[in-house]
């Protein structure tokens, strides 16, 4: 009985030794999505205060009291941190209703561009690309999270123009877009000229007008 329940003792500490130790579990989510929120405000607010170049990752997780670590654990630069903030909270604005004609979107994709551009996020978006230009990998991140997004569901609302009859069978929707943005980008970058939602409408009008369809005239 004695040799019997030492080698059953000897057998279970063994066991014991090989049980891996329970994995701590993680910050519950509504901390996670608190800190992540608080990030999110950081970054907005100091750069209404100074611009990106100027921005640092210490500032920011002083602002939102988080440790550098956290920060750079999802964003390993200042650059992809200013992004992210950009796509998460300027974007939604410019979603669009779905029933609309393709030049219906298309004015109203120009609008919400402009006001957004105009407001606040105008000195954030043009600090990203001042930045694209010295970083490739930023300036090719900008276009894949930013621009690319919106110049696809704009070709396709122009796509789906085309085949409705409202623009003519040799429209090119990706050259017309890139003709319309490409302008809005130009004034908002260079400062050409009043950057207005009547400057968006006479440039759709003007960029538009010869490629209506006769069905769409009439």
């Amino acid at each position: 009985m004695s040799i019997e329940f030492t080698l059953r003792s000897v057998k279970l500490s063994s066991m014991k030794k090989n049980v891996l130790p329970t994995a701590r579990k993680g910050r519950p989510p509504s901390k996670m999505a608190a800190s992540h929120a608080a990030i999110m405000d950081a970054v907005y607010t100091l750069l209404q205060e100074k611009s990106l170049r100027d921005l640092t990752i210490e500032e920011v997780a002083k602002r939102a009291r988080v440790g550098k670590p956290t920060l750079y654990k999802w964003w390993p630069t200042k650059a992809t941190l200013v992004l992210a903030m950009l796509c998460e909270r300027m974007a939604p604005n410019l979603e669009k209703p779905t029933v609309l004609t393709a030049e219906e979107s298309l004015r109203l994709r120009v609008r919400r561009l402009i006001d957004a551009f105009s407001g606040p996020f105008g000195k954030i978006v043009a600090g990203l690309i001042a930045e694209g230009q010295s970083e490739p990998a930023m300036r090719q991140a900008f276009f894949d999270r930013w621009v690319s997004p919106r110049r696809t569901a704009t070709i396709a609302d122009l796509q789906r123009g085309k085949s409705a009859g409202e623009l003519r069978s040799d429209t090119e929707p990706d050259l017309l877009n890139d003709a319309i943005f490409g302008a809005i980008y130009y004034r908002f970058l260079l400062g050409s000229g009043p950057f207005t939602r009547r400057f968006g409408e006479e440039l759709v009008e003007q960029v538009i007008r010869g490629h209506r369809s006769g069905n769409a005239r009439s």
